[in-house]
């Protein structure tokens, strides 16, 4: 029996100031894409970080200047409740797409991002 939520990981490898391409498919067993978290090894390069373009199934969900910062939570934050939520989009191998634009200010390069994305397979979906 498959388990009702699924995180998956969208990993970035950021080598210097600029931008980075976010290009991925969610997986096709799960209907919706319910939460994303941002977490990154340096937490100095957040400072001015922002998404150029972020989009699940060609709909915009964070427009160009959104500040990484805010989908970032630390670890004094219960696991799950560190997703933000106000989000239901189509999963089912949709396709995950922007940009991630780094602003110089990491401590040290490289450094790894990920962004989560929380998948789910909810009784209502099975319904629809």
């Amino acid at each position: 029996m498959r388990r009702p939520i699924k995180y998956q990981i969208i990993k970035l490898t950021i080598t210097g100031a600029g931008n980075f391409p976010i290009s991925a498919e969610t997986d096709k067993a799960y209907k919706k894409v319910t939460g994303l978290q941002y977490s990154g090894t340096d937490t100095a390069a957040l400072k001015d970080a922002v998404f150029t373009k972020f989009e699940i199934d060609s709909n915009e969900i964070f427009p160009d200047g959104f500040e990484v910062k805010l989908i970032q939570t630390g670890q004094e934050v219960s696991p799950n409740k560190r997703f933000y939520d106000d989000i239901e989009e189509r999963a089912d191998g949709s396709t995950v797409s922007g940009s991630f634009q780094d602003a110089g200010n990491a401590t040290a390069y490289p450094y790894n991002a990920r962004i989560y994305l929380r998948l789910e397979n909810r009784q209502d979906d099975a319904k629809a």
